[in-house]
């Protein structure tokens, strides 16, 4: 059996991480307008005035992130309301490619900013609806990032950009960071910054449980789902011009949820005409590497190693958030030894976005606070060995599956760009996550709806920041009707599943 390691450098192997694991407390946008850019080898560049919305956008920042008393009672009619908008950040063409330079710098295989249009940024906020066990869904709401094109493409779709895992305290929400503010280690901007400057209207909802003292639905599929498809709804009761069409995008963790919403979105229902999924290095391996992180048989982790506190922070929260959503209320810390609940739920939710102090005080190892059955049961019988009789065991051998849904065979189609250097999802790995959708098509549908493509050199987060996004944007523009289809792209080598431990 093979070591197991999951430190960030395994961590992202297994999860995709969109960070290095650090402790960081992202800087909340500014209000104000960034200031005119003057242009090296041309006149003097600004943006205007925010345009007019369909609704009014008043709402001071740190509002956004208050959930207002007084909302109408939740119903379906009530998915993708939106009840928080504050004007952000705006950025100029040329700021827009300078920043695009910037986040390129120290990774391999990027390119020059080609942006064509500047932006005006938005942070709102929505309502949508959990993947919970109760017959009446509960109510999920999030924060989001809305960027508006100054020189949008003519025709172009709505873009939903799902991004890659990050830490999980209320700070740690994407729609915190400033997008005209100094470079950070984060790998989402730069897939902002290209899509918005190509002229594309992009909504990046942070996912439920950020924002509004919720419950996280970290690969939770059907959770991640509704926070993509009710971003369409949003987006239409937002803007005073609502394209027609829309395109889901993820990177990493984005990638499942992207693929997710996919799986879900004719019996969720959405807004638009969906004309296609594209995704940079998707996650669609089995949730059992969670349970296996657990445990010392496959390698243990260790808290003392900063590169492991975001594969055991991932572990925790993925073990809590599938309990809590399913079971109930104040279920999720029973993953966790009595004693240690509580702690252990501050050290995902109440410090910083990788706080390996509060990591550190709850033991050395998972196992030093990890439920025994769910150790013993779950992880080493179960998901390393395969045997999953104990009734423990059995409960999630059946939700591991049910957060890789299968996809739809003949809805929208899918774009997957898989990195030859990508020690996170590795060549291995990505062969299981494209038998997973080899075999959902074959009953019905056809493997043609998926185009899979590689790069031999580029791993995963250079992906952010590469002619691949270029690529992906060029493949959803054929998909919405607006450019000839992109040169056939280069397949993946033949490679078989490696899946460690279960390919459930």
């Amino acid at each position: 059996m093979g070591k197991l390691r999951l430190g960030c450098a395994l961590s992202l192997a297994l999860i995709g991480c969109g960070d290095d694991g650090g402790s960081k407390t992202p800087d909340a946008p500014t209000v104000a307008d960034a200031p005119a850019d003057v242009a090296i080898d041309g006149p003097v560049e600004t943006l205007g005035a925010h345009p007019a919305l369909a609704m009014a956008c008043n709402d001071a920042l740190a509002d956004v992130y208050t959930l207002p008393s007084g909302l109408p009672a939740m119903d379906d009619t009530r998915r993708g309301d939106v009840f928080r908008c504050a004007k952000a950040e705006s950025l100029s063409k040329y700021k827009v490619n300078r920043q695009i330079d910037d986040y390129a710098m120290g990774y391999q295989n990027t390119v020059a900013g080609n942006a064509t249009s500047g932006f005006w940024g938005y942070r709102i906020a929505y309502r949508s609806t959990r993947n919970t066990v109760a017959a009446a869904r509960a109510e999920g709401a999030m924060g989001a990032i809305l960027l508006v094109p100054e020189t949008p493409l003519a025709g172009a779709p709505l873009l939903v950009f799902g991004h890659g895992s990050v830490g999980f305290a209320p700070q740690c929400a994407p729609s915190r960071v400033d997008l005209s503010g100094p470079k950070r280690d984060d790998d989402y901007p730069p897939v902002l910054l290209r899509l918005a400057g190509a002229g594309y209207t992009v909504i990046a909802p942070d996912y439920a449980g950020y924002s509004f003292n919720q419950p996280h639905g970290y690969f939770n599929a059907e959770d991640e789902a509704h926070a993509i498809l009710d971003a369409t709804r949003a987006a239409a009761k937002i803007l005073t011009n609502p394209p027609a069409k829309v395109a889901f995008v993820g990177h990493s963790q984005g990638g499942h949820a992207a693929v997710a919403a996919q799986s879900y979105a004719e019996s969720y229902g959405m807004t638009g005409q969906l004309v296609g999924v594209a995704t940079l290095a998707p996650f669609w391996v089995s949730l059992t590497l969670f349970a296996a992180a657990t445990t010392d048989a496959a390698g243990p982790l260790s808290t003392a190693n900063a590169g492991d506190i975001n594969s055991i922070l991932y572990a925790m929260v993925y073990a809590w958030s599938a309990t809590e959503l399913r079971e109930g209320a104040g279920s999720g810390t029973t993953v966790f030894q009595a004693a240690k609940r509580t702690a252990a739920r501050d050290a995902m939710f109440g410090g910083a976005c990788y706080d390996q102090a509060k990591m550190m005080a709850l033991g050395t190892n998972p196992v030093d606070w990890f439920d025994a059955t769910y150790v013993t049961q779950v992880a080493n019988q179960c998901a390393l060995g395969g045997n999953c009789t104990d009734a423990t065991a059995a409960k999630w051998r059946a939700r591991w599956p049910e957060d890789r849904p299968a996809i739809d065979a003949t809805g929208a189609p899918i774009l997957a760009m898989w990195g030859g250097a990508d020690t996170f999802i590795g060549p291995a790995r990505a062969a299981c996550g494209r038998n997973k959708w080899a075999a959902d098509t074959s009953g019905g549908g056809t493997t043609t709806m998926i185009t899979n493509c590689y790069s031999a050199t580029t791993a995963h987060r250079d992906f952010p920041r590469t002619s691949e996004v270029d690529y992906l944007m060029s493949w959803i523009a054929n998909k919405a009707g607006i450019g000839p289809a992109p040169a056939a792209c280069t397949a993946p080598p033949t490679t078989a599943c490696a899946m460690f431990p279960n390919d459930f």
